[in-house]
């Protein structure tokens, strides 16, 4: 049962207009918590959730409370072009999995047609994330199946790439890891602290909820409780990410990124080792690092000597920052939510910017703390 008391949509808006959204992928995990998150936005209403199977909305996620309803594919894609029709502008997030987005939107732009520029997409998935053609199919192994709309796409780090998302209309939200790599290294490369000619060493556990919802022998409870492992040792694909945005800042380092299983369900833990160019002192390498990041309300740099733990963001949209220097290397620790930060929570925080509204609307900044 509903408190209207405590339901933030019982509060009216002034001068807001609602927005209406559908989710792509219903079934998802990250669909799941990006429902969750839309039953907080002030003016983005979820429209339908879109699933492949007729299992019920209440069934697949329990702990949403949501008017909205399971539909199919083309049930979806006939409501939004309605909705553009009659003068809404639609939102539509793809948390499909990675493959899947292009073909889902490429049949609503048919349907669309004109329409189309009137729809916001934020894409969760893989396939609009790098602009190279190139750099795609080096990570994901095949031609990119709609190579021509790439170009359309907005990269979604909001802390890194914020004046390009404001108005966006496209929008591709950055893998979990992607987006710890690029917290971690962008500021001091952006700096100039860094060397190129030496590896940069990075260490990054992530939680279960990061393989999805089908249950897999790595996943299950049992065998990831208690135990740690590595995986992609030949390079994980989030690495291109990484590598497209230290482009941007003429470096093209030899990065040595090492992934791992963590024993528990949400979040990110990332140690990087990056070799100094120059001596930098722990001091000027965070004020660095506070620098490129204020202004922003969800990536806090700890003070000397703090260091970040998940406990402190899961559940919120936040990521925690620790640098330090010891000799020629620059250590950073990055800590988030791969399903909030890492994943729906980014997803939204980029709608608000393309919407106009305050980046922070509806997304949670306090972590679960003790529980």
């Amino acid at each position: 049962m509903k408190h209207d008391v405590l339901h933030p949509r019982s509060a009216p808006v002034a001068s807001a207009t609602t927005t209406p959204a559908w989710v792509f992928g219903a079934k998802g995990v990250l669909a799941g918590e990006l429902m969750r998150l839309l039953d907080l936005h002030p003016t983005v209403a979820l429209r339908g959730a879109v699933s492949r199977s007729e299992q019920s909305l209440e069934s697949a996620h329990p702990h949403l409370e949501s008017d909205a309803s399971t539909c199919s594919a083309e049930e979806a894609r006939a409501a939004i072009v309605a909705a553009a029709r009659a003068g809404e502008r639609p939102a539509i997030f793809l948390a499909l999995p990675h493959g899947e987005s292009c073909a889902a939107w490429k049949a609503l732009r048919s349907e669309l047609g004109e329409l189309a520029a009137r729809v916001l997409v934020v894409d969760l998935a893989a396939d609009y994330r790098l602009a190279s053609p190139a750099r795609y199919e080096a990570a994901y192994g095949h031609a990119h199946p709609d190579a021509a709309e790439l170009d359309a796409f907005v990269y979604g780090l909001v802390e890194l790439n914020r004046a390009a998302l404001n108005g966006a209309t496209r929008v591709a939200a950055p893998g979990c890891f992607a987006t710890a790599l690029q917290l971690a290294c962008v500021p001091a490369a952006r700096a100039k602290l860094l060397d190129a000619t030496r590896p940069w060493v990075l260490h990054g556990i992530t939680g279960s909820s990061g393989s999805g919802a089908e249950p897999k022998p790595g996943t299950h409870h049992p065998w990831r409780h208690g135990n740690l492992w590595a995986y992609s040792l030949g390079g994980h694909r989030h690495e291109a990410e990484l590598a497209q945005a230290l482009e941007s800042c003429s470096y093209a380092p030899p990065v040595h990124f090492v992934a791992h299983s963590g024993p528990f369900a949400r979040g990110i833990h990332l140690t990087c080792a990056l070799p100094l160019a120059r001596k930098v002192t722990s001091t000027e390498a965070r004020a660095h690092y506070a620098e490129a990041f204020a202004g922003s309300p969800f990536v806090s740099v700890l003070d000397g000597g703090r260091v970040p733990d998940l406990r402190a963001v899961a559940g919120s949209n936040r990521a925690l920052v620790g640098v330090d220097v010891r000799g020629e290397v620059l250590t950073v620790l990055v800590t988030l939510d791969n399903m909030v930060k890492g994943g729906a929570g980014q997803a939204l925080q980029c709608l608000n910017l393309m919407l106009g509204l305050p980046e922070t609307a509806g997304l949670p900044r306090a972590g679960l703390g003790v529980c």
